[in-house]
């Protein structure tokens, strides 16, 4: 047993031992790859972090992005405030009502565009000076008012209102020095509203559906039309002049007939024949008599006798 045990520790033999060169070369060379590495780790480390965040960052965008397309289209109505409230009335007096001159820029030099709807209106009023109006889509296409003229050669003063504000300061750098202008809609209810003008090639919306393609759009305050000759201090007007882009019948059925008197009434419609039948309706019941049409121009006179 014992010559056993012996003869198997003869054939033992010692543990190799590695040179002190080849274990220095095996941990330069471990090294060597660890520091190759570390750079390209930190990068997709960096990476990950960056995109993680720009994911989170973009998704946050995307959803304040759409929440503020679902709050551009909706409307802001004022139920509770009355169209003579007397803190509505101060405010646009105070903070909407200016007069229709920009001073800071040289006036746009206009051509006497006189319209025939016009020249019938101060026909109807047996050729009046110093008239009073109201015009709603003054200037809408930049240069052309149906209220001008009279105010330049007849002496007449009103108010002319605008909501897209691209027509706005155009409006403002026409000179009329004897008017005031409101960036502002008509209100097609009894009281303001906040909506959103939706401009496209053909004018501008108020409040119809847009689609994704729309970047900008513009927010607007709407006042009953009662409301603006209140803050004028004006209860009693020669010519309304309508032009509101489909909202006309609802913007007159805002009017208290029995506390304004207003003489003349200018339609202008972009709609068919049955919209026209429909308002020639409405105000023949509040004593006026349908006058004359102009292409899409539809001329109302106040009845003097009640009906």
């Amino acid at each position: 047993m014992a010559s056993h045990t012996q003869a198997h520790q003869s054939i033992q033999k010692p543990p190799l031992d590695v040179p002190p060169a080849v274990k220095t070369k095996h941990y330069e060379t471990t090294a060597g790859i660890t520091k190759k590495l570390l750079p390209v780790a930190a990068f997709f480390m960096a990476f990950t972090t960056v995109m993680t965040i720009l994911i989170v960052y973009m998704d946050n965008t995307a959803m304040r992005h759409y929440q503020f397309k679902v709050n551009m289209s909706q409307d802001y109505e004022l139920f509770g405030i009355s169209q003579d409230n007397a803190q509505l009335i101060t405010y646009i007096r105070e903070v909407h009502l200016s007069p229709a001159i920009e001073p800071n820029h040289k006036p746009l030099e206009t051509e006497d565009i006189i319209l025939q709807d016009t020249i019938y209106v101060l026909k109807l009023l047996k050729n009046k000076q110093g008239g009073s109006f109201v015009e709603a889509g003054a200037y809408s296409d930049g240069k052309t008012s149906r209220t001008e003229w009279l105010e330049r050669k007849h002496n007449w003063f009103g108010l002319l209102v605008q909501p897209d504000p691209r027509h706005y300061f155009i409006l403002r750098r026409h000179n009329r020095k004897r008017s005031q202008a409101v960036h502002a809609c008509l209100s097609p209810t009894s009281y303001p509203k906040e909506v959103t003008l939706h401009q496209d090639a053909d004018g501008v919306r108020v409040n119809s559906i847009h689609s994704d393609d729309d970047w900008f759009n513009t927010r607007v305050k709407c006042f009953p039309v009662y409301s603006l000759m209140l803050a004028m201090n004006v209860t009693n007007i020669d010519y309304f002049s309508l032009d509101t882009g489909g909202t006309e019948l609802q913007v007159l059925e805002t009017i208290p007939y029995d506390r304004v008197r207003i003489e003349v009434i200018g339609v202008h419609l972009t709609t068919n024949d049955s919209e026209s039948n429909t308002i020639k309706e409405f105000l023949e019941k509040k004593r006026y008599s349908f006058k004359q049409r102009f292409n899409s121009s539809y001329i109302f006179k106040l009845n003097r006798a009640k009906m």
